[in-house]
């Protein structure tokens, strides 16, 4: 269920895109055909930098906070945590569509338009401290858009209904799920550690070696077997956060002495993944990143085929020993 909504939420997110990159084009020409009915006070040009956004949802009485930090979007409220800066970006790039659209002369009272109590509020700042208050209201009965307004302005937009969408959002959505942030090309080594078994490669002269199993050590790994590594650390993702958890470590099956991956980075950062006991309702693991202590589910699955590839590498006959490798 939850990958379906992923795929819903990129399939908005790609038409907003489109939907914005084409009204870009067309935004000057568009004006001079159709000029504003009552004048503008809120505009979101590109040079126009959005750094924190705040969606009020009056509905589910949820209030979520998103801020620009100088490493990408964070989400602040209701819990503080990376945010998915692609998804971030989804949500500036339909708000500035939003700020563009052609502003009509409201005729009646706002109630009429669902206006007067709008259900959902987005309130973007910018680098600027200039802020504006996006409220959505009912469905126009002309054509497939919603009304919508600037709060401050004396008139209305009218907006496609996937507007409303991209912004109506979980944290879960909005937040980072890849367990680990290194891109494989700043990666010098890899460590795994699960069961009875370990891994390691090190990267060394832009090549990579193996360092364990000791029976491996100081043998080239083959580049396109090294990406099969990179690809199964990606495919870690977050399931579930347990940002409520009231369990122990021990009750989590985080010992001194457990499964784990740390993966290092060139400047010598390290990010350590600790893996807990057995979820079987939930079909996952326990798992907890070492730098930030937040309890996650990660799929059991996922988990599974990346052994079965640790295990499939080490009888692989691909790697080679070189003259000049690696040391520990």
């Amino acid at each position: 269920m939850k990958l379906f909504r992923t795929l819903v939420i990129g399939v908005i997110f790609a038409l907003a895109v489109s939907v914005y990159v084409y009204q870009s084009r067309l935004d000057q020409e568009i004006l001079s055909l159709n000029p504003d009915e009552v004048n503008r006070s809120f505009t979101l040009g590109p040079d126009q930098h959005v750094d924190r956004i705040a969606i009020h949802d009056a509905v589910k009485n949820t209030k979520i906070v998103l801020e620009r930090a100088e490493e990408g979007w964070w989400v602040e409220s209701p819990v503080s945590y990376p945010a998915d800066s692609r998804t971030v970006e989804g949500l500036v790039m339909a708000a500035r569509f939003a700020a563009s659209q052609t502003r009509l002369r409201a005729e009646k009272d706002w109630t009429e338009y669902g206006l007067d109590k709008p259900g959902l509020e987005l309130r973007v700042e910018t680098r600027a401290k200039r802020e504006g208050v996006l409220i959505f209201g009912d469905a126009s009965p002309v054509g497939k858009a919603l009304y919508a307004r600037w709060t401050g302005e004396r008139g209305y937009i009218l907006v496609p209904p996937e507007i409303k969408s991209v912004f109506n959002l979980s944290v879960y959505g909005l937040r980072e799920k890849a367990i680990f942030q290194t891109p494989p090309a700043e990666m010098v080594k890899v460590y795994v550690e699960m069961g009875p078994n370990a891994y390691e490669w090190k990267k060394e002269g832009g090549r990579w070696f193996w360092m364990e199993p000791i029976e491996k050590f100081g043998r080239e790994i083959a580049e396109d077997r090294m990406q099969l590594i990179f690809k199964g650390l990606a495919g870690l993702n977050v399931m579930e956060f347990l940002d409520d958890n009231q369990k122990s470590d021990a009750e989590l099956g985080f010992f001194i002495i457990h499964d784990k991956i740390k993966i290092t980075h060139h400047s010598g950062e390290e990010e350590i993944f600790h893996f807990g006991n057995e979820v079987p309702l939930k079909n996952s693991y326990y798992g907890k990143m070492e730098k930030n202590g937040v309890v996650v589910m990660v799929d059991r699955m996922k988990i599974i085929q990346f052994l079965d590839l640790m295990k499939a590498l080490e009888l692989d006959s691909a790697d080679r020993t070189v003259s000049s490798h690696a040391e520990a």
